[in-house]
């Protein structure tokens, strides 16, 4: 079995992100980054499939600059059999499913796994696109996921229950929190990961055009979120004041009640 992963690398979820101060760009140099973790949870069950289904095999794919090499790095140390980075720095999510779809075509794999979402831009885009790109059926926001010959069932949460989907392979699978437990590189898998080689492509070497790199999404200005109002007490008054002068303000200026 061929097992595909597609990984992103994104902004630490502890670190400060700024905007710079034309509002035109995100300021992130400095910023830690790591493998999104919606996509570590991609990587573990590629993982978990490869060892209960022997001889089977896992490549890694990124689409980005550079930085998405440690993406790569990573997966490698957690023992992948390949890795390849498609070199497009600023493809947004269709651009970056168009790039993976083109490269995945030709290895024809019988399983994709990627993360529910890129916790960067928060789009939810990229599973739906790089399932339309294939022409292959896709789960979203998979919470479980079982292999079953030519078909998978998987879990989906909803609102008050979960949805029960049975798939045939091949198959674009998106990973849910809580799917299963990430496991952490070994010393062995780290130092082993840097005598791996990355490869790495251009759109056009997997038959994406320029065209299909502008992207359809335009950022016109970034800015923060508006600075909170500082919050009000209620001091010097009996209990039922309070509650009375408590209610007037949630009613009044707060608009709640």
């Amino acid at each position: 079995m061929k097992i595909a992963v597609c990984v992103k690398q994104v902004p630490s979820t502890t670190a400060v992100i700024r905007v710079a101060a034309d509002g035109s760009r995100l300021e992130l140099a400095g910023v830690e980054t790591v493998v999104g973790p919606y996509e570590e949870y991609a990587l573990e069950e590629a993982l978990k499939v490869r060892e209960k289904n022997a001889g089977s095999t896992i490549v890694v794919v990124a689409v980005g600059g550079e930085e998405a090499g440690k993406a790569l790095t990573h997966a490698y140390a957690l023992g992948v059999d390949r890795a390849v980075l498609i070199q497009a720095p600023d493809a947004d999510a269709a651009a970056a499913a168009a790039c993976a779809a083109g490269f995945l075509k030709a290895e024809k794999p019988d399983l994709v796994f990627c993360g529910r979402q890129a916790i960067d831009d928060d789009q939810w885009l990229f599973p739906g696109a790089l399932g339309e790109a294939l022409d292959l059926p896709h789960v979203t926001a998979a919470s479980t996921f079982e292999l079953a010959g030519a078909s998978a069932t998987c879990k989906r949460r909803i609102e008050g229950g979960e949805e029960v989907i049975e798939v045939k392979l091949p198959a674009v699978i998106s990973c849910e929190k809580g799917l299963n437990e990430p496991r952490v590189p070994t010393l062995k898998g780290r130092l082993n990961a840097k005598k791996m080689k990355v490869e790495t492509k251009s759109p056009a070497d997997v038959g994406v055009d320029a065209a299909k790199l502008a992207g359809g999404l335009k950022i016109e200005r970034y800015a923060p979120p508006p600075e909170k109002s500082p919050g009000k007490r209620i001091e010097g008054k009996a209990a039922a004041e309070a509650a009375a002068e408590l209610v007037k303000l949630l009613r009044e200026e707060a608009k709640v009640i």
